[in-house]
Order: structure tokens, then sequence, then C-alpha cells
């Protein structure tokens, strides 16, 4: 089976690898003046944008100094920047090319707050929806100050081309809490792994996983010009999706969207609803996720943490649902299972595959203050992820999967063989017009036993405050943009 070549100098380095950061901010622009933002463009952003490459050398940077092999680097500037469909028509004109149907739809258009169920734009953050978004620079770092010292520089080189509509900092949690999301879950472990960019940590047994439990998956599934995904078999590629017009390859589409959690009432809503079970509140919530907070899976730790496996790749992703067939360690609704089902789907593992995002999310807002029991500060989460087809992967996971209460189909009881209705995903699942929503199975029946419970969901812990699609052009493809 052959290897694909990607062409890493061409690729926003956000993409495969994610811009290494500790801040990342956000600025959302319009074009005011398109001729004079093409030129001020290629004069001081088009040669500073970070390509993939280069990401992946500071990658290798990083794992040499976990080894104890430091080598002396200045601090890291990440700069990437991506389109609306309104921003590519004013850089190209009304006639150019149509690129994705979900692209082209946006965010906020009615049909695609309808397919999520999403709350009205009228209940989004009013700043962020102030006026039209034309694109995005994102600035990564290695804390805020740093990354507000570009922006400025950035603010002051672009003058009166744009007009800056909305700007926020996103930060890595401090301490401890490094790499957990405002829950308190560890975020970001089953990544895909990518042909032609992963490698294979057993080459000689598991050639087709990157990290043990890993899939690779081929690159056509989040970047413009290069095999998809095999829909019939999970490790074979498919056909190259054909260009929407030449300058595409290597592009890949961003979606963002604005999450407030409102960590208390999780909190407190756990608590309660545990007592009610008679379960402890940790098992609960780690119900609720499918991953205890240290980020050991419950299909490895069904009722107890585990921090060491938590914290080690080798092992906290290193496996299936196949044999979980009555949810007995893992709830069918758990987030992690809804989001990333692997094997639990009718089309197996190759299904899935054709559905995977890349996520490169980061924490916003402060944390929760002695005494708050009630939400006071906005927190919560900029989710970002990449993909070649907004709507065949990161629409169908929202509404095909987490909205979605039948999703996984086709489950039975043990002992009654009666159908199961899965529920919602707690997390990040939404019921239309913000009704309430439910999850089956709260409590384990681990390793056997058959007691019927439910989870009822009244409110929504996670808030979706704005939205918006982007397409990420390839760095040859932003010159040509921009000429």
């Amino acid at each position: 089976m052959y290897t694909p070549q990607l062409e890493l100098d061409d690729i926003q380095g956000d993409m495969l690898v994610g811009m290494q950061k500790n801040a990342e901010l956000f600025l959302f622009f319009k074009i005011t003046d398109a001729r004079r933002f093409k030129m001020l463009m290629r004069q001081y952003v088009v040669g500073q944008v970070t390509n993939a490459r280069t990401t992946v050398e500071r990658e290798r940077i990083i794992e040499a100094r976990k080894q104890g092999r430091p080598r002396s680097t200045g601090p890291w500037l990440g700069l990437n920047l991506g389109f609306t469909c309104e921003g590519l028509k004013h850089l190209l004109g009304a006639r150019r090319p149509k690129l994705d149907p979900a692209f082209e739809r946006g965010a906020a258009d009615p049909a695609t707050v309808a397919r999520l169920n999403d709350p009205p734009t009228g209940e989004w953050l009013h700043d962020f929806t102030s006026d039209r978004i034309d694109g995005v620079f994102l600035l990564a770092g290695p804390e805020r100050d740093f990354v507000a010292i570009h922006e400025s520089s950035l603010r002051r080189r672009l003058g009166a081309a744009v007009k800056v509509v909305y700007a926020e900092t996103g930060m890595v949690r401090p301490g401890r809490e490094k790499g957990h999301e405002h829950f308190g879950f560890t975020d970001n472990i089953s990544q895909p792994g990518i042909r032609g960019l992963t490698r294979p940590s057993r080459p000689s047994t598991e050639p087709d996983q990157g990290l043990p439990g890993q899939a690779l998956v081929w690159p056509g599934e989040f970047l413009l010009g290069y095999p998809a995904q095999n829909p019939k078999h999970p490790d074979r590629p498919g056909p190259v999706v054909p260009l929407p017009a030449s300058w595409a390859k290597n592009g890949s589409y961003m979606v963002f969207r604005r999450f407030e959690q409102r960590v208390p009432e999780f909190r407190r809503f756990v608590t309660a609803q545990a007592a009610r079970l008679g379960i402890y509140p940790e098992l609960l919530a780690a119900r609720v996720v499918g991953r205890w907070r240290s980020g050991a899976p419950l299909e490895l730790m069904p009722l107890e943490d585990n921090r060491w496996l938590g914290a080690n790749p080798m092992r906290n992703n290193d496996f299936s649902y196949a044999g979980d067939l009555f949810q007995r360690a893992c709830p069918y609704a758990a987030h992690i299972r809804k989001a990333n089902p692997r094997d639990d789907p009718p089309g197996g593992m190759a299904e899935t595959r054709t559905h995977r995002i890349i996520r490169r999310s980061i924490p916003f807002g402060p944390e929760v203050q002695p005494g708050e029991t009630v939400t006071r500060h906005r927190r919560g989460l900029f989710f970002v992820c990449y993909q070649a087809s907004i709507e065949r992967q990161f629409e169908f996971i929202q509404s095909r999967y987490s909205n979605s209460p039948d999703f996984v189909t086709g489950k039975k009881r043990p002992d009654t063989g009666a159908p199961v209705t899965p529920g919602f995903d707690p997390i990040i699942g939404q019921n239309r017009e913000g009704g309430g929503r439910f999850m089956d199975e709260p409590a384990p029946n681990y390793p056997y036993g058959n007691r019927r419970t439910m989870l009822e969901i009244p409110e929504e812990f996670v808030v979706l405050t704005g939205a918006a699609y982007f397409f990420m052009p390839s760095i040859k493809a932003l010159r040509n943009l921009v000429n």
C-alpha cells in the first residue's frame, strides 16, 4: 500500500499537527478595502504564515526536550488565517468557484441552525454577530502578552483595510489543569492519525495505527486534493474528490464554535443526580463523558479511575466498543462514544473513519472562583476542527450522532432483547428548540446486572454563543488570492 506524499510546506500549520500554544487569539475581521487588503497581505502577512513543516519540526523539538535533549529556541509564533464564503467573494468576485455546500451556506444560516439544533443567532454573543465576518486570523504563542503584541502589530499593518469585528484569546488552563477543559476532563486524546504524516508506534504489528488505538486515516478526509477514506474498508484509500478550483488543493475547512460552559451548574447537577442514583459523583461524571477526568476510558477502567493509564498515550486510547454490547462499561450516549463511535455503527470502523475530524480547541475565560455556585464569569471552549467536508464530517457528527437519541441504532437489552434508545450526547447534544435531553443507563451494570436507569437533563451546560465556517487555503493559494 502506497504512502501519500503531503506537501507540508504548502499546508497551513494548524491543520495536521496544530500550532504549538499556551495562548491563542482569534481575530475575526471584515474586509473594508479589498484592494488595499491584498496589497498589505502580500507585503506583511503571507510570508509569515506558519506551515505544517514548521509545526512538525517544532513538535520534534518538544519531544527532544522531553527526552532530555534540549534545543535552544526563541518563543514560537503561530499565524494562520481563513476566509468565510463572503470573504472569498470580496477577494475573488461574485463569480468565484463554489466550494463545500455547507461552507457556502455558512454557520449562521437558518438552515444550518435548524440542522444542528443550534440556538438562534439572536442569542449568540452580540459582539460576534455585530457585523459581517470575512475572515479570521489565528495567532498562537507561549503566553497572552506575546500573542497580544503580535496582534497589535498585525492590526497596525492592516490598518483601515479591515475592521475587527471580534477578538478573544484562549488560554491553556493553569498548573495541574493544563490539558483539561473547564469541566475538568483531559481533552485532545482521541485525534485521528494521518497517513503520510503520523508514524506507527508498532509498525511491524499495527502498521495502520499511529499510537495504539489511533487509526490512520487517509489525508483526503482533512485536506483537499488527496485520497479520501474508503467507506467499505477501514485501511484502504478511496477516490480523490475533484477539486472545486485548482487553488483549493492543500486547503481545508475549519469550523469554529464558541461554547460557554456552565461549570458550577454542571457540578451541582452531577452531585444531585449521583445521590439520586446511589453512585458517587465522579463515576456519574465519567459515565456522562466516557472517560474519567484523568483521561482513562471507561472501556478499560469502568468502575474506578487510573491516572497512570489516563496519562499514558500508549494505553489511554487503545480500545474499541465491540466487547461492550450492552453498555455495561460505557453508556451508548457517553460523549466520547457518540463523537467517535469507533466500531459501534453498522458499517464499523470503515464508516466511522469517513466522519472523523481533527480538533484544535482551547479553553477561554477565568477559573471558577471560590464561592461561585452560579456562573458569574464567561468561560468555556473555542472549539475548532478541520475536515474536507463540513457536511459529511462535523455536521454529520453533531446532527446524526450527538443530537440523535436513536444513535447508536440496533442495540438491545441483555435481559429482554428490547430495543434501546441511547439518548443524547449529554455534553454537546442539542435538542430542537432547547428541549430537555436524556441519557440511558447512567448507573453502571458492570459486569452483570439489569438495573434500568435514566438521566433526565433539563438544562444545557454547554451553550453555543457564536459559530462560523472558514476555508483555510494553502500558502500557495493565499499568494494567488492576494495577487
